[in-house]
């Protein structure tokens, strides 16, 4: 929350009216050219993660920024510094949407999953809250920047989440036929597991990965419960449903052939995130004219982790940009922002400018992204697919 105030008293100062609270802790800001026209959202993050190790952690909470979500909020100020005290505003039509978006980091999963049991959040990623509360509803297109080490764009896989909690019965572990050993129904859903990698052994992008969170609770006892987390990831959403259908049954038959059963829930993360390659071109040319001699990574790679700014892509064309200026390890100890111009200041810069070439005008070039919208998902479907994501299967069903 402290950091979400911070950028709302930053944006309050240009003179702009901030409304807060959005899935918890997001906000937005419109700045309105007064001439009707397309809305263009840019965004920045606010979350941080948990590196209790990292020299500039929170001593307190352990938080710090190692993905460079800092900078993407500092982005967010800076476009805003550019667009309203340059004047140019008076050139431009439309509407600029500054949202700032919470809780992009896949953490704190049991935390997430009390607040929707509780009605606060009906997603566990920021962006995705958003949607389910209308925030984007007026929006025709969208980009942000994130830091990394080149300028560009990339596309990358979506995911859901899992939690398997396999049932059986406990005893005496020197007398193991009187009971029924929940560890035995995980280790037979870990063989079935690796065993579904070569149903997907075509698509190098697929991802299956956990923990077994909770393996029992004493030597000498037969374990009746046990837990395990999953993340599964992959790059299209039929690919994701597939994959997600092959998992819970593996799961679920592997505890009845031990005679134990199992409960599998299921959370969406997050989307796919399938960039819009017109988006993606603008943005990159104008890099291109800004910085001269730059190499700008046109989605010529693809990144197997994931973002919520899929979910964002899925309903309206957007571009998850990357500007250069973070060092280390992404999520590690040892990621820094090793050049603070390039981070805030000429992301800032790009920002601002496709912004103003967007909606500069009749705003041509955004009208003609906007109108690629029809060709994704309705907000609506798309609420719609991710709650029958989100569902419970248990092995007593079989």
């Amino acid at each position: 929350m402290k950091t979400s105030n911070f950028v709302a008293e930053k944006l309050e100062k240009l003179g702009l009216t901030v409304k807060r609270d959005l899935a918890m802790t997001g906000l937005r800001a419109d700045i309105d050219t007064g001439k009707e026209g397309p809305t263009l959202a840019i965004l920045g993050e606010l979350d941080s993660l948990i590196l209790p190790n990292h020299p500039e952690c929170d001593k307190t909470t352990g938080a710090v920024h190692s993905c460079g979500h800092n900078a993407s909020a500092t982005n967010l100020i800076g476009t805003a510094i550019g667009l309203i005290k340059s004047g140019v505003l008076e050139h431009m039509c439309g509407k600029i949407a500054l949202i700032a978006t919470p809780a992009e980091e896949g953490i704190e999963m049991d935390y997430r999953k009390s607040l929707i049991e509780q009605g606060k959040i009906g997603s566990i990623a920021g962006k995705s809250q958003m949607l389910r509360e209308g925030v984007f509803d007026d929006v025709d297109l969208s980009y942000m920047h994130h830091l990394s080490s080149q300028w560009g764009y990339i596309d990358h896989n979506g995911c859901v989440n899992k939690k398997i909690i396999f049932h059986g019965k406990s005893c005496h572990a020197a007398r193991p036929q009187n009971g029924k050993n929940a560890l035995n129904a995980a280790t037979l859903a870990l063989n079935a597991i690796a065993m579904l990698r070569e149903y997907f052994c075509n698509d190098g992008n697929i991802r299956i990965h956990g923990i077994i969170s909770n393996g029992g609770d004493s030597i000498n006892i037969i374990p009746d419960n046990v837990t395990m987390e999953y993340m599964l990831r992959a790059p299209s959403l039929e690919t994701i449903l597939a994959l997600n259908e092959r998992f819970d049954n593996a799961v679920l038959h592997a505890a009845k052939a031990v005679e134990c059963e199992a409960t599998v829930e299921t959370l969406n993360g997050y989307m796919p995130l399938l960039d819009d390659p017109v988006l993606g071109k603008f943005i990159g040319n104008l890099a291109e004219e800004l910085f001269p001699g730059i190499d700008y990574n046109y989605n010529r790679t693809f990144l197997a982790s994931c973002t919520d700014m899929g979910d964002i892509a899925t309903v309206i064309p957007a571009v998850h940009c990357y500007a250069p200026g973070g060092s280390g390890t992404s999520h590690g100890i040892d990621y820094y922002i090793s050049d603070k111009e390039s981070a805030y200041v000429k992301s800032s810069l790009l920002s601002a400018t496709a912004a103003m070439e967007l909606l500069f005008g009749d705003a041509a070039p955004a009208k003609e992204i906007a109108a690629r919208k029809k060709d994704l998902l309705p907000i609506p479907e798309y609420i719609r697919i991710i709650d029958k994501i989100n569902q419970v299967k248990s092995s007593k069903d079989l």
